[in-house]
């Protein structure tokens, strides 16, 4: 049986590792890592942003806590740039396909807690929208 964990939530600052803790409805999901699990095999994550400054940034995942063995772990997620519309114009929608990192080996602990964060760098394009799933094995 697949155990998952899903959390989003925003970006608001650029350069600054925000922690994922949301899940739509549900303002706390569990953090805890399931039992009867020992790594985390796909991470699957979006993120995309208004756009409302011109410039380009990358988007980030970390996953920590100490649930994760071996340390905080890093993914690259998705990059981007936005010229500014001119005034009176509309914005070009903002667009990101979900990331798929399969056939990891993120050792975890069972019934230990983790953390899950995102980061934009670069240009702060404005607020951006972050949404993780861990899939454990």
């Amino acid at each position: 049986m697949t155990k998952t964990l899903t959390v989003e939530g925003d970006i608001t600052a650029v350069d600054t590792a925000t922690s994922l803790t949301t899940q739509g409805s549900v303002t706390a999901p569990s953090l805890v890592i399931p039992s009867g699990v020992g790594k985390i095999a796909t991470v699957i994550a979006a993120i995309a942003a208004e756009g409302l400054a011109a410039g380009s940034a990358v988007f980030f995942i970390r996953i920590g806590g100490n649930g994760v063995i071996g340390g905080e772990q890093t993914l690259m997620v998705s990059a981007g740039g936005m010229i500014a519309p001119q005034a009176g114009s509309d914005a070009a929608p903002s667009v990101c396909r979900a990331s798929v990192f399969r056939d990891l080996e993120i050792a975890v602990r069972p019934v230990d807690t983790i953390r899950v964060q995102a980061e934009m760098a670069g240009t702060d394009l404005g607020t951006a929208r972050a949404v993780v799933t861990l899939i454990f094995a």
